[in-house]
């Protein structure tokens, strides 16, 4: 028999980009990720959301972020992505958004 040489077959790792949602639980984000396509039939653009529970070890994310999520192993029974870095921080609230109060108000 011939000897069958093994070649290393590189995998194509999965990514995904999303918007967080909620971070309330530790060490876990959920990511809102839209996919933008054509209708077969229709040819109309058309937008999905779908959530993903993702692992954020360091716990550094917070709603609003734009994150990249990879494709992993089952670490929970819903989560299998985890988070590669965050693409840009959600915009700080300046305190002059916030409503002024009672005394301030002139009637």
């Amino acid at each position: 028999m011939a000897e069958q040489t093994k070649e290393k077959v590189k995998k194509r790792s999965i990514t995904l980009s999303g918007m967080v949602v909620s971070a309330k639980a530790d060490k876990t984000v959920s990511v809102s990720v839209e996919r933008i396509f054509k209708h077969r039939v229709y040819k109309k653009i058309v937008r999905r959301k779908k959530k993903y529970l993702a692992h954020d070890e360091s716990g550094k994310c917070k709603p609003g972020d734009q994150v990249k999520l990879k494709l992993v192993r089952p670490i929970s029974k819903r989560k299998r992505w985890l988070v590669v870095e965050v693409v840009s921080a959600a915009p700080e609230k300046d305190s002059i958004t916030e409503a002024p109060e009672a005394s301030e108000v002139v009637s």
